[in-house]
């Protein structure tokens, strides 16, 4: 009996000191995502003091190398990349160099130009269903959900945002 109360009071403490130096799950998680967003603040606000003063010029004069975005005012470039990389859940790094954002060295960003590509295909093609809305969109949030591999099952009872 003693050795029983020995052995549960051994572990009681061994949880108690690990409860205080190992994180849940879920802090890991929001560290996770905390570091992501400070990433993403990082290469915005970069990028932001990069084209000041040519926010509202047509983004292909004001950025090099874009292949399937254009015809838009340069700081709307920067917002959509944000919402898609949160879309992802990855920051900049995952699909450019960010020391040279133009440069076509990761084949990741060449995935992003050919999902931009069909998202904009699918949208076109959900305008000619009659009894949707005005402006169906397909976007990366649309599959990815925050995830960078798209979800092929929704959790049950899940609800759609």
């Amino acid at each position: 009996m003693r050795k029983t109360a020995i052995a549960a009071g051994i572990l009681a403490a061994f949880i108690c000191i690990a409860s205080f130096n190992f994180k849940s799950p879920a802090n890991v998680l929001k560290a996770l995502n905390d570091s992501l967003e400070a990433d993403r603040q990082k290469y915005t606000a970069i990028v932001t003091q990069m084209i000041k003063g040519r926010e509202k010029m047509k983004v292909d004069s004001v950025f090099k190398n874009l292949k399937v975005l254009g015809g838009f005012p340069a700081e709307n470039l920067v917002f959509a990349m944000n919402a898609w990389s949160r879309g992802l859940g990855v920051s900049c790094g995952h699909c450019h160099n960010t020391s040279d954002f133009s440069s076509d060295e990761k084949e990741k960003k060449e995935i992003a130009r050919q999902m931009v590509t069909m998202g904009n295909m699918i949208s076109q093609h959900l305008k000619t269903i009659k009894g949707l809305s005005d402006r169906p969109i397909v976007n990366c949030i649309t599959c990815h959900r925050g995830e960078l591999k798209p979800a092929f099952r929704m959790p049950v009872g899940s609800k759609s945002p």
